[in-house]
């Protein structure tokens, strides 16, 4: 049916009125033809008339017709050369995408297709149009689209005043990249590979000294490296460890050490009841031990299946779950003991007062300290050492949560380009995803 339609159709100063099918290679090419006159032209060197010498023809693609088969069109051009100093030049194709053998309408479709997070790859494969052109035009895309975000910015006068640095993963084998969002705006500002000093460091390289002349406070986990270098480079700014981070790590090196260790105690203590059930020991009392076995055997269930209900906040819980915490805690004082440290950790957190923050840290770490459980002991005299950037929470209520849920967009951009083959162009997408939509405010003015 398609072979039955009769094209004839302009473009500039080609026109088209015939195509065919290679059902082979799985094109249809359609022929254009350049109805220029050589009186039309001259030299671009001495302007003189110049004539054509020679033709050529080049294979640009075009949007596809239909699934079936990818579109070429064969343009047919001339070749000049000049009547008095020889020079030669080949006729523009003003509809030739820049540095490509593609149409600009194709560049358009595949910009529109990338925008609908569809990879590389994908348009490649629907298009015909190979996958170093696609990544390019891509690559141009993003770069002209944060450009003129930058641009923005600048006629605004607009600096930071709240950043967040984190590291996510990038490739397996534990290779990680750091990332710096401006928390008002929602912008990734930086992305570099690695995570140690000297990698960090480059992200103050990048920019000028006077851009973050307004920063007030940068948001962090308690990576050494990004707390040495924003002091050295930012002493103005205040530090502000995360908060989400820090109960992170309370509850994995704390509340889940303690937790496991009291559940190998009643399994332990269940091994060595059962081993004392022994032939010379009466019916009565064999049933006794059995049924000490079992209420230590239920306990260690009960701990092992209680990691999030310890975890979550206690106005949270369901009446069951809240029923169960009870008896939980009322059954371990070290447990107990973990959880309420715990709240009390997120109730500081919530506090905006910075003398009653500092006082409350001092409490926190004191009390901590003089439990005698070894695995809060640890943590109190390690975070400790942070209590600066714990008390300006109450000053600056800032954290890295909003750079965390931009990770899970990263995380999905890599898993939808199935990763990518070089860092530059992955970073470049991560600070391109960034940028705030129209629905969002306009940058703040000085």
């Amino acid at each position: 049916m398609f072979d039955s339609i009769t094209f004839n159709f302009t473009i500039g100063n080609f026109f088209c009125n015939s195509f065919f099918t290679n059902v082979d290679s799985g094109t249809r090419i359609f022929e254009l033809y350049s109805n220029q006159t050589s009186e039309s032209i001259t030299c671009p060197h001495c302007g003189s008339r110049m004539h054509v010498y020679d033709n050529a023809s080049v294979n640009l693609r075009e949007i596809p017709f239909n699934s079936m088969y990818y579109t070429i069109f064969k343009v047919h051009v001339h070749r000049y050369r000049c009547t008095k100093c020889r020079a030669s030049t080949t006729e523009n194709i003003p509809f030739k995408y820049k540095e490509t053998r593609i149409t600009d309408n194709a560049a358009e479709f595949v910009k529109s297709l990338l925008m609908h997070r569809m990879s590389v790859k994908d348009v490649s494969l629907m298009t015909g149009i190979n996958w170093n052109t696609i990544s390019s035009i891509h690559k141009e895309f993003m770069k002209g689209e944060l450009e003129q975000r930058r641009e923005e910015l600048r006629r605004s006068n607009y600096k930071p005043r709240y950043l967040a640095v984190d590291e996510f993963s990038i490739h397996k084998g534990h290779t990680y990249a750091t990332c710096v969002m401006d928390l008002e705006l929602g912008d990734v500002i930086w992305v570099g590979k690695g995570r140690a000093i000297k990698d960090f460091k480059k992200f103050f390289e990048a920019f000028p000294s006077e851009y973050f002349s307004d920063v007030e406070a940068v948001a962090m986990d308690m990576n050494a490296s990004y707390n040495r270098l924003v002091e050295e480079n930012m002493p103005h700014a205040d530090i502000v460890y995360d908060r989400y981070h820090m109960q992170a790590q309370f509850g994995k090196d704390v509340l889940g050490v303690v937790r496991l260790d009291e559940a190998k105690a009643h399994n332990e203590q269940s091994k060595r009841i059962k081993e004392s059930i022994t032939p010379d020991k009466t019916f009565e009392e064999k049933q006794e031990l059995k049924d000490a076995a079992k209420v230590e055997s239920a306990q260690y269930k009960k701990l092992k299946n209680a990691r999030w209900t310890l975890l979550s906040n206690s106005e949270n819980l369901s009446a069951v779950k809240s029923g169960h915490l009870k008896e939980i805690l009322n059954s371990h004082i070290s447990l107990a003991t973990c959880y309420a440290m715990k709240e009390e950790m997120c109730r500081l957190y919530e506090c905006d007062d910075i003398e009653e923050s500092e006082r409350g840290w001092k409490n926190w770490f004191t009390a901590a300290k003089e439990s005698g459980i070894p695995a809060l002991v640890h943590f109190a005299e390690i975070k400790e050492k942070r209590l600066p950037g714990l008390i300006n929470h109450a000053k600056h209520q800032i954290s890295t949560g909003k750079l965390e849920g931009f990770n899970n967009k990263i995380k999905v951009a890599k898993r939808i380009g199935y990763g990518y083959r070089n860092d530059d162009h992955f970073f470049t997408l991560i600070k391109f995803l960034s940028i705030p939509r129209a629905k969002n405010p306009s940058p703040r003015k000085k």
